[in-house]
């Protein structure tokens, strides 16, 4: 049997992190997780995922900032960065813009809610 590619999954409502995992491993993926980006990072180095689902707004060290040193890493650039936001919903009352997403060096986003089978099928997609 093939080995699991493994998603790390960067986020730091508990709630969310928990339901997703639970669809990214029903799309036969095994899932990490980390809580903030300091801590994301710490995990890409130990256990070497095939591909990030980062979200945006975090305590600590955001999304923007974590995928900017993930990309900056010869290691871990070349890993695929999923962000995800909610920021479409609130760029009103938000410092993160649509510009900010497309001058991250993340390979897509996605809105929050998530939209369980399109993130597999990004997922699956960047995984090819």
């Amino acid at each position: 049997m093939a080995e699991k590619k493994k998603i790390l999954l960067i986020d730091d409502d508990p709630d969310f992190v928990e339901a997703v995992k639970v669809i990214v491993e029903n799309g036969g993926y095994e899932v990490k997780v980390a809580y903030d980006g300091e801590e994301g990072l710490e995990a890409v180095a130990a256990e070497k995922p095939n591909l990030i689902v980062l979200d945006v707004m975090m305590p600590v060290m955001n999304g923007h900032e974590c995928c900017a040193k993930l990309k900056a890493d010869p290691a871990t650039a070349k890993i695929p960065v999923i962000l995800l936001t909610a920021v479409a919903d609130r760029v009103t009352t938000s410092t993160y813009t649509h510009r900010d997403m497309l001058e991250s060096e993340a390979e897509d986003y996605m809105p929050k809610p998530v939209e369980p089978q399109e993130l597999l099928k990004l997922i699956k997609n960047w995984l090819k």
